[in-house]
């Protein structure tokens, strides 16, 4: 007859209850052997990774253990090394490539599909898919980011043609449909011109980021105002120059507000800037409306309640920042 009593032993230590059955406490035992385990290789990455003490090092002990037991130190290390700056850069690299929504859904099922677990497709690309995005760099031996290139982004969506915009010197375009269309502003940066023109007292009506027949004219009209050729259709040049005379700092392209660059990229609706709202200001913050402009009074909100969590104070939100208003609010 088989006797148990080391095992039991270790599991009353552990404050567990014994099981009934032999196999049941086979499985527990295989279990604790496993946690310790994974735990033991966890701390030898970790080890290895401070050992090296290089980017590379940390980055790869990150994207193998995302929520491993030493994931602030190893984030603290590269912050230390200086990755912090790289990271911005490959974040403004890969915002030039102006990555719609629904390439963003694709890469993510694409990730998913391949066995890199993004935990949603739901074209957010928060902590989740970053993760996904460095191990699948790791694993391909290539610069552990978390931010895609043109080259990889390619690869991700199959061969689907991707252009950045050209620089501003450089941009050879043939009208002026093409020539707006180059600068890929995203739907956040066209609420703020339309705010800005209408600031200057150029009426583009509901600042909604859809640019119709209205926006047209007010750009028209500040075009001819400026002396400028009456497209109503802007050029880079022209984004810059409404933004100095309307004095606003909100972002533009080619803008390093490294916190803004981050929240242009998840792309907001308006519907879902409206819940946001909305879910702000049942938490307590005021956003002063709730008509999908992110203007002074929800950034103010937003900032308001980032101090309260603990967390750097920028008026901008991160993807984590938005899942975590939701789940606040009451998901």
């Amino acid at each position: 007859m088989r006797t148990f009593t080391l095992p039991l032993a270790l599991i009353a230590g552990l404050g567990l209850t014994p099981p009934v059955a032999a196999q049941n406490l086979e499985d527990v035992i295989g279990g604790i052997a496993q946690t310790l385990l994974q735990q033991e290789l966890d701390k030898n990455a970790y080890l290895a990774a401070q050992e090296a003490n290089t980017v590379t090092a940390y980055r790869n002990y990150l994207a193998k253990y995302p929520k491993g037991a030493y994931r602030v130190n190893a984030e603290r290390a590269l912050e230390r090394l200086g990755a912090t700056a790289e990271a911005s850069s490959a974040a403004q690299a890969e915002a030039r490539l102006g990555i719609t929504f629904s390439q963003r859904v694709a890469v993510q099922r694409e990730l998913t599909r391949q066995g890199y677990r993004t935990y949603g497709t739901d074209g957010v690309w928060g902590r989740n898919t970053r993760t996904a995005i460095a191990t699948w760099q790791r694993d391909r031996e290539e610069k552990v980011t978390g931010y895609v290139t043109e080259a990889q982004l390619r690869v991700l969506l199959r061969g689907a043609v991707v252009t950045p915009p050209e620089d501003d010197d450089d941009e050879v375009v043939t009208s002026p449909v093409a020539g707006e269309a180059a600068l890929r502003l995203t739907r956040a940066q066209r609420v703020e011109i339309q705010r800005q023109l209408s600031a200057l007292g150029f009426d583009t009506g509901v600042a909604d980021g859809l640019w119709g027949a209205k926006t047209r004219t007010a750009i028209k009209s500040w075009q001819r105002a400026n002396r400028q050729t009456q497209t109503g259709y802007v050029t880079a040049a022209q984004v810059k120059l409404i933004r100095q005379q309307a004095g606003s700092s909100a972002p533009t392209p080619g803008t390093d507000n490294e916190a803004a660059l981050e929240e242009s990229l998840l792309e907001l609706t308006r519907t879902e800037r409206v819940d946001l709202q909305r879910r702000l200001t049942r938490l307590g913050y005021d956003t002063l409306r709730t008509d999908g402009s992110f203007g002074p009074g929800t950034r103010r909100a937003i900032a308001e309640w980032q101090a309260d969590g603990g967390e750097p104070a920028t008026g901008y939100l991160t993807a984590d920042q938005v899942r975590l208003i939701r789940v606040e609010s009451g998901g």
